[in-house]
């Protein structure tokens, strides 16, 4: 009988079937079908309703002590996080252990794959919290000397209780590598979780998981690096002299801003024993006379300068490179200084932040904020202090008296404001307002994995960064405003890119700021072939069109020019050039990838990006938000507020 059904239904005969298609049968069918699967899976549900509503259960209550922890963490009570902790990983544990008796549905299609991305929500549930016990737990053996001070701040602790604090801190390094170990498997679990085919409530609890872990994962990673760095910067566990160097960014220069202040800063288990500033030209005048070092010949060529001095040391976009010149220039003008352990190297942008935490500042009668610091700053050491009769060689003393006027205030924020202080450090370190050198080979190496040392990155893939160095435009830079547009794409084998860099100068002729005078050098992979410039400059009012400058530096190939704007005009720089061979073989791997890096002391650039391949793109990581057009055009716009990565993978 079952077989004459069947046979009514697919057996055709000269295109046609034997009978009038039977509507009613198929129903039947059907119906059979759909009835077993309700027994099959009521069975399930009736059988499992019990061990899917503990692991539910389960889950929710360890979600809640998440993020009880969560609040108790930013809080500091560490000792409650760590029960709150305990209790939302005895919670994942016990839902993983009830949610074991249904895994062999796993089996099942389209079931399977939600079964499958439980189970590894529940083991990232459990390895993220083991990873914080060990990060609460870490950090109440750090602050161990300052619980008994509810009221505390690094400037009311004891010389004892700061050098234990720093050891604290300096040994917590393999505690926080065993918690970056176990969240990089709570990152390997979630990576399992498929991002598609998951019904709205799983994904739901998926992506933020997805969000946040990896970012926890940063921090931990950070976090190992700062256990190193902070400690050895501060003082400990030996003292430390410094270097100290005041890159104007009003007045840019490669690494940051004409260094128009040094000083020389010395720490000692995170106190600052000293710290004096000076003006640059107190040390170049007098050096005059006897040093003869031949300058960077563009600013012979467009400056006039034919000798180099201290001030104009960082010519080198690198800052390992330039703070190795700024001490070499120091020992050659006969600076009293015998050693120092590094440089230091900050831009007003940074003290600026500061004062967004201290609050007014009032030094020599002049009040200081957050808003006005930059500008009245300039002012009073290039015009106030003839108003009140200084001679010129003491005009910059008030910038040593600020600064430490600020440190001051710095470190007498109470324990609940650290946070805040290590968000202000974190935004200008990595904007590049703060950079940092150590002869330390073992601190320096966490510096450059972390970025704060301002170095030129050596990659093998593509790269971009846009230098400019002000020459002789007073302190303009604020009023001029940038943009980069780059774009690359396919022709035949090879991969040609195309620069575009507007030049817009907001500003007017005042007694601080004129018409923008630029070298502007473009590093790009070694061995990028120049095709085609247009606007590139010999000299303001000169009509004719100039050339590029080509060259090899820090492995990288640079193409560099001079670029002049008057007060509301807009100039633009297009540079046409071929990519390296080997950049053109990653592509055929189907991956390509691009990294840019931000001038250091330079404003947040819009950043454009064109990149045209030729092949469907599959995975895009380092950007969001981004717009694909016809699935092998990516689209983007960002700015340049710090080093951006970007890649790509195809199919």
């Amino acid at each position: 009988m079952q077989n004459n059904i069947i046979s009514d239904f697919i057996k055709p005969k000269l295109g046609f079937y034997k009978k009038k298609f039977n509507w009613k049968k198929l129903l039947i069918i059907t119906g059979v079908i759909l009835g077993i699967f309700v027994i099959f899976f009521g069975t399930l549900f009736f059988i499992y309703h019990t061990p899917i509503k503990k692991v539910y259960s389960e889950g929710l209550s360890g979600k809640n002590q998440f993020l009880d922890a969560q609040e108790l963490l930013l809080s500091q009570d560490f000792s409650a996080a760590q029960t709150a902790l305990d209790g939302a990983v005895n919670h994942f544990s016990a839902a993983k252990e009830e949610f074991k008796k249904i895994t062999w549905l796993e089996s099942i299609p389209l079931l399977g794959t939600q079964i499958k991305a439980i189970d590894n929500l529940l083991s990232a549930g459990v390895t993220t919290g083991e990873s914080l016990k060990e990060v609460a737990f870490t950090a109440s053996i750090i602050v161990q000397p300052i619980t008994k001070k509810p009221d505390v701040s690094l400037a009311t602790l004891t010389p004892e209780e700061t050098h234990q604090l720093l050891k604290n801190i300096y040994e917590a390094k393999p505690k926080l590598e065993n918690a970056k170990k176990t969240i990089d498997e709570a990152v390997a679990f979630i990576d399992e979780i498929p991002d598609k085919g998951l019904i709205k409530q799983i994904q739901d609890a998926v992506q933020p998981l997805k969000e946040k872990v990896p970012q926890l994962q940063k921090g931990l990673d950070q976090a190992v690096s700062a256990s190193q760095i902070i400690p050895a910067v501060a003082g400990y566990p030996e003292n430390k002299t410094y270097l100290f160097l005041l890159q104007n960014n009003t007045e840019l220069r490669p690494t940051g801003g004409f260094i128009g202040t040094y000083g020389i800063l010395r720490v000692k288990d995170g106190d600052i024993k000293t710290f004096t500033t000076d003006n640059i030209y107190n040390l170049d005048k007098p050096a005059e006379s006897w040093l003869n070092e031949t300058p960077p010949v563009q600013l012979t060529r467009y400056n006039a300068v034919y000798k180099w001095f201290m001030r104009d040391s960082n010519w080198s976009p690198d800052f390992p490179t330039s703070a190795q010149k700024a001490e070499w220039f120091y020992r050659a003008e006969k600076g009293p200084e015998k050693n120092f352990d590094g440089i230091v190297a900050v831009t007003p942008s940074f003290i600026q932040s500061l004062l967004t935490l201290t609050g007014e500042m009032k030094v020599n009668g002049l009040t200081f904020t957050s808003e006005n610091f930059i500008e009245k700053l300039q002012y009073q050491v290039d015009q106030g202090f003839l108003r009140q009769d200084l001679p010129e060689s003491e005009r910059k003393e008030i910038i040593g008296v600020l600064s430490t006027e600020i440190l001051d205030s710095v470190l007498a924020l109470p324990k609940n404001r650290w946070p805040d202080l290590w968000k202000v450090f974190q935004k200008d370190i990595e904007q590049k307002q703060v950079l940092i050198y150590l002869k330390d080979a073992y601190v320096q190496s966490y510096i450059i994995k972390e970025n704060w040392g301002g170095e030129i990155r050596d990659v093998d893939y593509d790269y971009l960064t846009v230098i400019d160095a002000n020459l002789a435009s007073l302190k303009s830079d604020p009023g001029v405003k940038r943009s980069v547009d780059y774009q690359i794409r396919r022709d035949g084998d090879n991969i040609i890119a195309d620069l575009t860099i507007k030049y817009r100068n907001e500003g007017s002729i005042t007694w601080k700021t004129t018409r923008y005078r630029t070298y502007v050098r473009i590093y790009v992979p070694q061995g990028a072939t120049l095709l085609k410039s247009e606007g590139a400059m010999i000299d303001c009012k000169i009509e004719k069109e100039g050339s590029i400058d080509t060259s090899e530096e820090l492995n990288k190939t640079v193409f560099g020019t001079f670029m002049c704007i008057e007060p509301g005009e807009e100039k633009i720089l297009h540079i046409k050039y071929k990519l390296p061979t080997r950049i053109t073989e990653q592509f055929k791997k189907n991956t390509y990838t691009l990294l840019v890096q931000k001038q250091p002391g330079s404003q947040i650039i819009p950043l454009n990006l064109n990149l045209n391949l030729s092949s469907s793109i599959y995975t895009v990581f380092g950007l969001d938000n981004f717009q694909l057009s016809d699935n092998n055009k990516l689209l983007f716009t960002t700015d340049i507020s710090q080093d951006r990565t970007i890649e790509l993978e195809f199919k």
